[in-house]
């Protein structure tokens, strides 16, 4: 169980749910039929981006988390677990408020398209907003796993500062080289051997 809610695949859910509610933002959300009594005006179709403005920035930021989580201390990586339940859940209130109000989703397109702030039409919602919500709960779990077992996770040494080596004799022959030049900086004699 440890092997299957490691570090990377704990990032992958996260990126996979930021990477849904990405793909999700930019298919059409919901189709207005203005009612209107003289001009006909077209269909209105409204995109996740233009309904839900802020799921994109969200999930981008999510992407960012999952990948900085590979990296991340302990500490880091409970912020990280906190920010992306808190991202999730702003991606699942956006699908929701679509779905509960599709006319407050759509009033800026279809404001936009009228030159009317209200406007009396069908509003028929897609199934986007609904995926929209199972993208945020994606989130959220992959959160809270952080929250939970991080802790259990083997410390991240690739970016760790190392331990100076200062004082101790070069090992290489290029090493050595430059201790020679650094001698003869100095006015010493390399090729004596006193050091």
């Amino acid at each position: 169980m440890n092997k299957h809610l490691s570090a990377r695949n704990t990032a992958l859910l996260g990126m996979l749910g930021a990477l849904l509610g990405l793909w999700t933002a930019t298919r059409t959300w919901i189709t207005v039929d203005v009612e209107s009594g003289t001009v006909q005006v077209p269909q209105i179709i409204v995109a996740g981006s233009t309904a839900a403005a802020s799921v994109t920035a969200v999930c981008v930021a999510v992407l960012a988390g999952a990948l900085a989580l590979l990296i991340a201390g302990k500490i880091a990586r409970y912020v990280i677990g906190v920010i992306t339940m808190l991202a999730g859940a702003s991606v699942i209130t956006s699908g929701i408020s679509a779905l509960a109000n599709p006319q407050a989703a759509a009033a800026s397109a279809v404001a936009e398209a009228t030159g009317l702030t209200t406007s009396a039409g069908e509003y028929a919602v897609s199934v986007w907003p609904t995926i929209t919500v199972l993208a945020g709960v994606i989130i959220v779990l992959q959160g809270l796993l952080v929250l939970v077992i991080s802790g259990r996770w083997k410390k991240s040494s690739k970016y760790d500062r190392k331990v100076s080596t200062a004082g101790q004799p070069p090992a290489d022959a290029q090493s050595r080289g430059i201790s020679d030049w650094e001698q003869l900086s100095k006015g010493e004699d390399p090729t004596t051997g006193e050091r």
